[in-house]
């Protein structure tokens, strides 16, 4: 890690500023509740020790600094300060002069403290450097350039006292710096652990989200959350109309193209089926080997009925002839709906799916294998719902597993396919 770290993208540098400094302010606000107490304990209990003057002058210069922690704390918790980085700068700068007063008061009581001058002043400033250590919230670079103002102005009035040795001016002055030196690397390395964990809970959210998006694409996002909580998931459906599309001729296919080319083209057909499905607000519900199942009026079903569904089916086939005509592979598909009853949920504890089951599935499969190609075969329950929006034409066949059934079957020509309204 470099000595000024820094994020290179600008609006990363900020949000770790902003969160910093709000994080940073509870630990100030501490330090300045508590430096406040001790000054006015000093004011209490100088009147006991100090002549009348040194009483005097130390409250004067107290107050001063209480003065402006107080306005230190409130600072911390506005917004202007979590933006602002460079306010520590002149908030500092303001200390600085206020403890230098209270430094030089408390310097001029040696003779009733005991305390050389010199020393009083160091323990003063040592004082203020280790608060600023933690004052400046991911400023290194201006605590940086403070603190060294604050060890040269030191050392200069050091050098300049009268009448002090120089093994006691050594030595003071490297005390001080001893100080200095320590305040430096507790505060870069409190910006330098407060950085790699700001690093690592940005890596942590974006693979969060990450997940959160291939959870979603296998899950309803209500189902998910569903199952955070700790919940079974189960739920009954009135009225749910249930599409099944078979891709016919596959196994030609599959004789015809090498396995990459099949791979391909049968991409195109579950991408047109999804972006059909979204478009008419239907549910994709998975896929089995080379049919397609989708919902309408289930969990994550904006299109509610079986109009959507049969719009759906035209629109998949006007797509399915377009790719037909781009790649010049044909492309045709059975599709069979049916409305009814049906229970939806998610079972078992790996490889999670929401999935529905019920006598409307299982009609709908069947419906789908008497299905004409590129055409639609629905049950008398779709029929009756979304009659007005295409040609059926009435059967009477038999089912396997249900028997004789009346069958309303329609051709989808694939044009002028109808935008859902």
């Amino acid at each position: 890690m470099s000595l000024l770290p820094r994020f290179p993208d600008p609006a990363t540098e900020r949000a770790f500023l902003i969160g910093e400094r709000a994080e940073r302010g509870v630990a100030i606000r501490a330090l300045i509740a508590i430096s406040i107490a001790t000054l006015l304990s000093y004011i209490v209990l100088n009147p006991n020790h100090l002549p009348p003057e040194g009483v005097r002058d130390y409250a004067l210069s107290a107050g001063a600094l209480m003065a402006a922690l107080a306005g230190f704390f409130v600072l911390t918790r506005t917004r202007f300060y979590r933006e602002t980085p460079w306010i520590d700068l002149p908030v500092f700068v303001v200390m600085a002069a206020g403890m230098k007063w209270l430094a030089l008061v408390l310097a001029a009581q040696a003779p009733t403290t005991g305390i050389p001058p010199h020393a009083m002043a160091m323990i003063q400033m040592a004082i203020l450097v280790i608060f600023a250590s933690v004052g400046f919230a991911g400023t290194f670079a201006y605590f940086l350039g403070w603190a060294v103002a604050v060890l040269g102005l030191f050392a200069a009035w050091l050098m300049t006292m009268p009448g002090v040795p120089d093994i006691t001016r050594m030595y003071t002055l490297t005390n001080f710096s001893t100080f200095f030196v320590f305040a430096l690397y507790f505060n870069w390395d409190i910006e330098r652990r407060a950085r790699k964990v700001f690093a690592a809970t940005r890596a942590l959210e974006a693979e969060r989200a990450k997940t959160e998006e291939l959870l979603y694409n296998v899950l309803p996002q209500e189902v998910a959350a569903r199952l955070r909580a700790g919940e079974a998931v189960a739920d009954a459906f009135s009225d749910l109309t249930a599409i099944f599309v078979d891709l016919a001729g596959s196994s030609e296919l599959a004789r015809k193209l090498s396995p990459g080319h099949l791979v391909k083209v049968l991409n195109h057909f579950f991408s047109a089926a999804d972006s059909c499905a979204e478009r008419h607000g239907l549910e994709k519900v998975k896929t089995i080997g080379d049919a397609y199942l989708a919902v309408a009026g289930g969990t994550a079903s904006q299109g509610r009925d079986s109009e959507a569904a049969v719009l759906f089916a035209r629109d998949l086939v006007a797509r399915l002839k377009e790719i037909a005509d781009e790649t010049g592979i044909a492309l045709p598909v059975r599709i069979g709906i049916h409305s009814g009853p049906a229970v939806g949920g998610v079972i078992g504890s790996s490889r999670l799916a929401y999935d529905y089951w019920g006598d409307t599935m299982n009609v709908a499969a069947r419906l789908q294998g008497a299905a004409p190609l590129n055409g639609v075969a629905v049950s008398e329950a779709t029929y009756f719902q979304a009659r007005t929006h295409e040609d059926f034409v009435e059967q009477s066949l038999v089912l396997k597993g249900i028997g004789q059934t009346s069958v309303y079957v329609a051709v989808l020509d694939g044009l002028d396919a109808p935008s859902p309204e």
